[in-house]
């Protein structure tokens, strides 16, 4: 942000303080500071006291409650110590009145802040904090946290910690109705593993809106439960403003903690694509906002001192009555054969990985009721094989006497895969049906699989592992970023993550048999030879 941006704030702030004359002498203060921002979002907040205006640019900014429930208001900033001489004046008079009445009010106590988050000079979208105090704080200096920050490439940064606490929070984000029934926002400029992203088409009354987010949850729908599970999904990608969105995310807010008022629903289609095509995707239906949150990603002092960046995140989670796979594919593999006359279908996908240590590459077949589908995975974690519970029965609440009986018990062989997502149909449609069974009791076992897992090296298969009569107990997709390294180096992995529980498990090692391995010549056997017995006329047997 140029200081040309901070002096129009500060004019604005100006008429302000005009307004509130009478109060005594006013000051207006702008102090600008240059961070790397990624996305050029920068959180531009202006503290409006009784003894003047003070406008400053914090990289860091982070809401302390979820905005659309209205259960408190607070947040925190985190910015290099530099003069402010208003926000440090109500810092410095919290602690002086640290232990007076709630009710004694002095010349500092209260101010408004105006959380205005800029982009190209114009405010995105703009948040008004009304009667604030300064909650706590700090001077920290930050570090890498070992021997580097001493070294002038990697540094330190001596930073304010702020946390205040305000009445109430208001949105004062103009809706402007869209003239298109649907909004495509576009590519979001990030890069993703083999091209694989992710894009929400939100579907409202008055229109809908389509977003590509770098980062994609599945909060949870497949988990193996007994009890109902929330179909829930959270998206995150740097901050901007989508009207419509925006919109029900106020109206959220406005009847939150009300019994008079309903929110308003909506669908939303998930598809993950790679460009050419869409391998992936959910439908989920009457969805509702449920969390939504401005933060600052940042790693330590590395913002600071200019080794890495800040990025300001929208984080939003919706609560749907239900989801809808979406797996294309496999109807295509089908294909025309009447499904009565389909005995075995069949499928390999190769997730080639270039970069595993020794060459190595984990192959996992599976064996369905219908059919065989091979996939190749990027990583492969079985659980601690030999791992056994213990459960103490306590009797009559005695514990010496518990602590003499126990009960060992095998746990129950399991594994997880993990990949981005691919075109695989035969393993979504597998545990797609884990959604139809969820909660009824008796079906865990329904439909078992056998899965067997190769680790080959150059072609030889080195160690295997024979998993049968397995069942899906969760299944999710997300991406993990690296904090802000992923927005900064521009990033992103989309896995799918499978978990499964196997009633057997045999470990396989090909290397060791082929040592006991005996080679037999290739002679000619006795029982090769004419039957004398049987020999033409002229010969016989004594």
């Amino acid at each position: 942000m140029t200081f040309k941006n901070v002096q129009n704030i500060a004019v604005f702030s100006i008429i302000a303080t005009i307004a509130f004359a009478s109060f005594g002498t006013s000051n207006v203060f702008a102090e600008d500071r240059e961070y790397k921002m990624i996305g050029d979002v920068v959180p531009v907040l202006t503290f409006t006291f009784r003894d003047g205006v003070e406008v400053h640019s914090f990289p860091v900014f982070d809401m302390g409650e979820n905005f659309v429930d209205d259960s408190g208001v607070s947040f925190s900033v985190e910015g290099t110590v530099t003069k402010s001489p208003l926000l440090h004046e109500a810092m410095d008079e919290a602690y002086k009145y640290r232990f007076s009445n709630a009710a004694f009010d002095y010349q500092m106590k209260y101010f408004d802040v105006d959380a205005n988050f800029m982009k190209d000079g114009e405010s995105i979208v703009s948040l008004d904090y009304n009667n604030c105090r300064v909650d706590n704080y700090q001077v920290e200096t930050l570090d890498s946290n070992d021997y580097e920050s001493y070294f002038k490439e990697v540094g330190f940064a001596v930073v304010d910690k702020i946390d205040f606490v305000c009445s109430g929070v208001n949105s004062n984000n103009e809706f402007v109705m869209p003239t298109e029934s649907l909004t495509d926002f576009g590519d979001s400029g990030f890069t993703f593993a083999k091209d694989t992203s992710t894009s929400v088409t939100f579907m409202f009354d008055d229109g809908a809106e389509k977003i590509e987010f770098p980062v994609f949850n599945l909060v949870s729908a497949y988990e193996d439960s007994s009890e109902n599970v929330v179909a829930e999904f959270e998206v995150e990608g740097i901050l901007e403003y989508y009207p419509l969105l925006f919109d029900v995310i106020d109206n959220a807010r406005a009847i939150s903690g009300t019994s008079y008022a309903s929110n308003e629903d909506f669908d939303a289609k998930v598809e993950f694509s790679n460009g050419d095509e869409t391998l992936r995707g959910f439908n989920f239906r009457e969805c509702i906002v449920s969390d939504a949150q401005i933060n600052t990603v940042s790693d330590k002092e590395e913002g600071f001192t200019g080794k890495s960046g800040f990025v300001v995140v929208n984080t939003m989670r919706f609560t749907c009555s239900g989801l809808t796979p979406i797996n294309m594919y496999y109807d295509e593999l089908r294909g025309d054969t009447p499904i009565w006359k389909v005995t075995q279908l069949s499928n390999v996908y190769m997730e080639s990985m270039q970069n595993t240590d020794q060459g190595l590459d984990v192959i996992t077949t599976f064996t369905f009721p219908n059919g065989i589908e091979t996939i190749e995975f990027s990583m492969f974690k079985q659980n601690e094989v030999l791992t056994t519970t213990e459960n103490v029965d306590n009797e009559n609440g005695d514990k010496d006497v518990a602590a003499q009986k126990f009960t060992r018990k095998t746990v129950a062989p399991t594994l997880e895969l993990r990949g981005i997502v691919g075109d695989y149909p035969m393993l979504y449609n597998y545990v797609d049906k884990n959604i139809k069974y969820q909660t009824v009791k008796g079906t865990a076992l329904k439909d078992l699989a056998d899965i067997d897992v190769e680790i080959v090296s150059d072609g030889e298969v080195i160690r295997g592992f024979n998993y049968s009569n397995c069942r899906v107990t969760d299944y999710v997709v997300e991406t993990d970023p690296n904090t802000e390294e992923s927005y900064v180096k521009n990033k992103f992995a989309l896995e799918n993550i499978f978990d499964f529980e196997c009633q057997g498990y045999t470990p396989n090692n090909p290397v060791y048999d082929a040592m006991f391995e005996v080679q037999k010549a290739d002679n000619i056997s006795s029982n090769d030879l004419r039957n004398t017995d049987r020999w033409e006329r002229g010969f016989y047997v004594e």
